[in-house]
């Protein structure tokens, strides 16, 4: 008796659970159909499995990952400086970081990833700077394995703005910059009246 009230449970739970398709396709609105855009100039293709950092169109340039093909940690990180290549650029996408930006050492150790670039950096200030650290750090953490990043100028350590507040010579990671990453997650619905 025991047995087939348990199996008649778990026969209920596992139908109740599923999700019914459309019973027909149905048009998105205009203003859905178009995927958000990307920013292009000296940019290699946008294809592949490694990913970059760009800052998307809109009011707050807010960063988007955009498909690169790299064949190192070096390479990509080369390809992240020479920002969005021509058809990203058409579709507004940019790049913070100083397009005579020079990367000169990159190695990793463990979970860290170390960046040493040439001196451009540090002519951005305020929240150009901050986008340009984040465009890094969050294009550096797609590599596998690594999860915090230490920008060097010209081999010395500097202190680097931290948007939630004060400065930092740390390691950053991309919880450094938590608001500067446009989400792939569609907004959620409102509830319903009444709930």
């Amino acid at each position: 008796m025991i047995r087939r009230l348990v199996v008649l449970l778990a026969a209920v739970a596992v139908t109740g659970c599923g999700l019914s398709p459309d019973a027909l396709p149905r048009d998105l609105p205009e203003d859905e159909q178009s995927l958000a855009p990307s920013q292009s100039g000296a940019g290699g293709q946008a294809e592949g499995q490694d990913r970059i950092y760009l800052g998307a169109p809109g009011e707050n340039r807010l960063l988007r990952s955009v498909p690169r093909d790299a064949i190192s940690r070096r390479d990509l990180i080369e390809i992240l400086i020479a920002g969005p290549n021509d058809d990203e650029l058409e579709l507004q996408y940019t790049t913070f970081i100083p397009p005579n930006l020079e990367l000169d050492t990159v190695f990793k150790q463990g979970p860290l990833l170390f960046l040493d670039v040439s001196q451009e950096l540090t002519e951005l200030t305020g929240q150009p700077l901050s986008q340009a650290l984040a465009q890094m750090v969050y294009t550096a953490t797609e590599l596998e394995g690594v999860e915090r990043v230490q920008i060097t100028v010209d081999g010395k350590p500097l202190a680097w703005p931290r948007p939630v507040g004060g400065n930092t010579s740390a390691p950053l990671s991309v919880y450094d910059y938590p608001n500067f990453v446009q989400s792939a997650q569609p907004a959620f619905p409102p509830l319903p009246a009444g709930v």
